[in-house]
């Protein structure tokens, strides 16, 4: 039985205790509708013989006019002028119990009459569409056809045994709603009441439910058996049941085509490799038009016996770029204790190159040696079979970072790829260092994978990119890693003056000049055309002002050779002469 809780006739929805003081009601307003004369000047007679049809009669000489008038209307309406003492009418608005007022006017003559008219038709109800699961939404959702009758005001939807009402839905072709409740694995039974505006309600509809899966597997079993409750009051009958299932993420694929509508459950087998499987059921109406859809339904395969989480933790790479570091983390309960290494180089498919052991805390920690990650990019991720034997359960992917060095000018461009293994944001610090020394220097800290260095002039420099793990990621691990170290040795050009003035305001040393210079390995000779050395050093700010012993030599040409050390490391040579001018 429905509890109401609008309005019907003014009175408000009442429960069934008070039908009785509804069926009086109902029973005055019925004697009302024998109306009675108010005045007899004109006998006027009227009486109800349909929804929103009124007869009314009276007797009189000539042509009279009739008028109408309801309780809201402040004067009369007049509505025909004729001789016949009759006239039937069709009222075009919804009177729901109301007294309407007719009068009858013939020259000086009057007749009145009152009358009580009401909705004498019942409510027709609605049909049924579909209840079904919108996946977008995430929410079961209701459709129904509308009442044919025209003055539907909206709908009551109801639900449970006995079904008491949750919402309103106004407007005769508003047939759509949204269950909002959010225990959606759960079985509901939906009836719909539709109601006119003199709030009189229809019968209910049959129940009409969604529908649950649920899905059982024993252990180490690839069967999954997949039960559900039958669908109710499908519009020309359940023809069939489909079954879609999704293997590992994979698209939904109709698995089973059911026809005979009295089945609730079914088997299905997966694959070797499955680690979780979702399925829905659609159930489609015998003339294919409706689907009623349950929600998607998701099984883990054995999660007692696979780690909880595996995940590849960071790459990092040592300075000579021999060596990668691979960091994961494992669940330690799993009692799992050989975990493959994958790497993939070369543009080559994943190839197991090592085994590790988790640490008490779950760590997993694996070198690869004798690798060439300055020039070559490596992938790594961690994998282990669960205990079933069955299915390899596989971590994310990391590939170690490979910054590339640019010149362009005096300036040393570095990019790098970025770092993929974290699923939050990563950001970058270049380091550098001179050459030889063990002292690194912060330069930058960036987001981007590109930085450049407009003091590299300054000498041979070395460089490395340092990625730290943003709060953001998933496992808040605050992990960072490095890349091998790459080096910046500036080439070196040298310019030398092929003559010079000693005694003259400018122009008065022979000093080579260096784009670039390192000092360790430099030297400068001079000599005469006899052989004899005039002047040597090793300071690459130091030149020859034309003297030997603090004696001007006499003008003419002199030979020179400058030794110096190539950014390869080569010992290189200039030899040229010079003019000594006065």
């Amino acid at each position: 039985m429905m509890v109401w809780r609008n309005k019907i006739h003014g009175l408000g929805w009442v429960k069934p205790k008070s039908m009785l003081i509804v069926a009086f009601i109902m029973a005055l307003c019925c004697h009302l509708c024998q109306a009675k004369t108010i005045s007899d000047t004109i006998p006027v007679h009227a009486q109800q013989t349909a929804t929103r049809t009124v007869e009314v009669n009276w007797t009189c000489q000539g042509e009279a006019t009739l008028y109408r008038q309801y309780p809201d209307q402040e004067n009369e309406v007049a509505l025909v002028t004729t001789s016949s003492g009759h006239w039937i009418d069709h009222q075009s608005r919804a009177v729901c119990g109301d007294t309407v007022r007719y009068t009858v006017s013939a020259g000086n003559d009057h007749g009145h009459v009152a009358i009580s008219v009401r909705d004498m038709d019942p409510t027709a109800m609605a049909e049924w569409g579909v209840v079904t699961m919108d996946p977008t939404l995430g929410k079961v959702t209701l459709e129904w056809m509308a009442s044919p009758d025209t003055d539907i005001m909206g709908y009551l939807v109801c639900e449970g045994t006995p079904s008491i009402a949750i919402d309103t839905v106004y407007g005769r072709d508003n047939t759509h709603y949204v269950y909002n409740g959010e225990d959606v694995d759960v079985v509901h039974h939906f009836r719909i009441c539709a109601f006119d505006s003199c709030r009189q309600a229809s019968p209910l509809t049959d129940a009409c439910n969604n529908i649950v899966l649920a899905l059982h597997s024993e252990k180490c079993s690839q069967d999954v058996q997949i039960e559900w409750n039958a669908y109710m009051n499908m519009p020309s009958g359940i023809g069939s049941y489909e079954l879609w299932c999704s293997e590992n993420e994979a698209p939904f694929v109709m698995r089973q085509r059911i026809t005979d509508i009295t089945q609730t459950s079914t088997t299905v087998t997966v694959s070797d490799d499955c680690i979780k499987l979702r399925a829905y059921i659609v159930a489609v109406s015998a003339d294919g038009v409706l689907q009623a859809r349950s929600g998607s339904t998701e099984y883990l395969f054995g999660t007692d016996n696979r780690p909880a989480y595996l995940y590849l933790r960071k790459v990092s790479t040592s300075d000579d770029g021999k060596r990668v570091t691979v960091v994961g983390q494992t669940d330690p309960a799993f009692d799992g204790t050989d975990y493959k290494v994958y790497r993939i180089a070369h543009g080559s498919n994943a190839a197991v190159v090592g085994h590790c052991s988790p640490s008490t805390d779950g760590t997993l920690q694996w070198c690869d040696n004798g690798v060439d990650a300055a020039n070559e990019r490596y992938e790594y991720y961690f994998g282990v079979t669960d205990g079933c034997g069955r299915n390899e359960i596989y971590s994310g992917k990391g590939a170690t970072l490979t910054p590339k060095l640019n010149m362009r000018g005096v300036c040393a461009e570095m990019e790098w790829n970025a770092y993929e293994g974290w699923d939050g944001s990563t950001s970058y610090q270049v380091l550098a260092s001179a050459i030889g020394e063990d002292i690194w220097h912060q330069i930058a800290t960036t987001t981007a994978t590109s930085f450049v260095d407009n003091d590299a002039n300054e000498g041979a420099r070395k460089y490395k990119i340092v990625a730290y793990e943003a709060f953001n990621s998933t496992y808040h691990c605050d992990d960072s890693l490095q890349s091998n170290v790459i080096l910046h040795r500036p080439h070196t050009d040298v310019w030398t003056p092929n003559a010079i003035t000693p005694l003259e305001n400018s122009n008065n040393y022979f000093l080579p000049l260096f784009s670039y210079v390192d000092a360790e390995g430099y030297s400068l000779y001079i000599c005469n055309r006899k052989g004899q050395r005039l002047f040597y050093s090793t300071d690459p700010n130091k030149g020859w002002d034309g003297r030997c012993g603090g004696q001007l030599q006499p003008s003419g040409a002199y030979v020179y050779k400058i030794t110096y050390r190539q950014n390869d490391g080569s010992e290189q040579q200039i030899v040229g002469t010079v003019l000594l001018i006065y």
